[in-house]
């Protein structure tokens, strides 16, 4: 039987997604940490920079290219399987909605 990708919801503590969190690209990535940048989303297990281990990974294509977010998350899956996926939107909206609570706290 063939394996398919589907959204799945899991309650998450949003700073801690934010502390291990790569966004990937084709070709490079960035550590959500610290900002590092240039990083190899395909090898990179930690950050050079701040030392975190990645434990989740979404990428912006996920927003600007719709059409290949599953294919673009099996790639993923298939050369990182121990990284669980965010969804991009779901991960800058949360990041907003604490932003604007720790604003007017």
């Amino acid at each position: 039987m063939a394996q398919l990708f589907v959204r799945v919801w899991k309650n998450f503590e949003i700073e801690e997604v934010k502390k291990h969190l790569l966004f990937m690209g084709d070709s490079s990535g960035d550590c959500a940490n610290c900002r590092a940048f240039g990083l190899d989303p395909w090898s990179a297990k930690s950050c050079p920079e701040c030392k975190t281990t990645f434990q989740f990974f979404t990428s912006r294509r996920f927003q600007t290219h719709p059409g290949e977010r599953f294919s673009f998350a099996k790639r993923a899956h298939d050369k990182r399987p121990e990284l669980i996926c965010i969804d991009y939107e779901d991960y800058m909206k949360a990041i907003g909605d604490k932003k604007a609570r720790d604003f007017f706290s």
